[in-house]
């Protein structure tokens, strides 16, 4: 990963991390989509656009694997900010000349647009962490430019839109059909296994199935559903983990484990979930 170099947007002005007070209380919001597609016929209004408010440009192929998290991550980012800068993604495959122009070495590449000036800050993978931080930079690069507008947003310009593959799944399981939620959750993470969203909806739809199957009061996994849905989240981790321990097979211990991970889904980064993750860990280890 390129980390953003202040001088590559700015080579004769130093970079300060204090904004002038006027500045702060004249801010200018631009009318333009927080989001946007973009190719080679519309790249002059990405550039216009990038004289008054950062632009960070996501170029990217369907065939690099990496490309959809990244666009995900992104786009999570944007909503996140909420109109600092406008993301602009690109089809490389839409835009062969500008892979030219820009010299684009590997893919997906996100470079930022700053006055028309093209700013590299990654190639690949990143954590969020990593680009929140590039982000922070290229803050303070863009207010020595004088890119100092902001995108005007919209409530609805920060929620993050159910993607289309999600639409069936999600009808379904507001309708009440779960089995069919199942089934076309359970696609959804075939045709993309890295669809976080998609896993804790499956749990969510698997605890709701579970519940309206079970009936024996002694079953470990049964007990764990019920008290976990009665909000006695530490007590169902507790069962379940007791069970794993004394599971006497592979098969058992397997099933108690998935039941366990998916409960953890459900009930989100809680630090009762913390803590039994570190228990089934110790346990796994054992």
């Amino acid at each position: 990963m390129s980390i953003l170099d202040p001088s590559s947007a700015s080579a004769h002005q130093p970079v300060s991390d204090s904004q002038p007070e006027e500045t702060q209380s004249a801010q200018v919001y631009l009318e333009v989509p927080l989001i946007r597609e973009a190719d080679e016929s519309s790249f002059d209004d990405v550039v216009s656009t990038s004289r008054a408010v950062p632009v960070i440009m996501v170029l990217w192929a369907g065939q690099a694997l990496e490309s959809r998290p990244v666009l995900d991550m992104m786009a999570d980012l944007t909503r996140e900010r909420a109109g600092q800068f406008q993301l602009v993604t690109i089809d490389v495959e839409k835009a062969p000349a500008l892979i030219q122009a820009l010299q684009i070495q590997a893919l997906p590449t996100v470079i930022a647009l700053l006055g028309g000036r093209p700013v590299p800050l990654f190639q690949g993978e990143a954590t969020k962490e990593q680009v929140r931080a590039l982000l922070d930079q290229l803050r303070n690069v863009a207010e020595q430019l004088g890119v100092t507008a902001q995108v005007a947003v919209k409530p609805e310009d920060t929620q993050e839109p159910i993607p289309t593959e999600h639409i069936p799944a999600r009808e379904a399981q507001e309708a009440g059909d779960l089995e069919n939620a199942r089934k076309a959750w359970e696609k959804v993470i075939e045709l993309n296994p890295r669809d976080e969203v998609a896993k804790t909806e499956l749990a969510k739809v698997l605890l709701l199935l579970r519940s309206r199957e079970n009936t024996a009061t002694d079953d470990p996994q049964s007990q764990a559903d019920a008290l976990f849905a009665a909000g006695q989240h530490e007590e169902a981790f507790d069962i379940l983990l007791h069970a794993l321990r004394d599971a006497c097979d592979d098969e058992t211990r397997d099933a108690v484990r998935t039941h366990a991970l998916d409960l953890f889904r459900v009930a989100g980064n809680t630090p009762q979930v913390r803590a039994a993750r570190r228990r089934l860990t110790t346990l796994l280890m054992v």
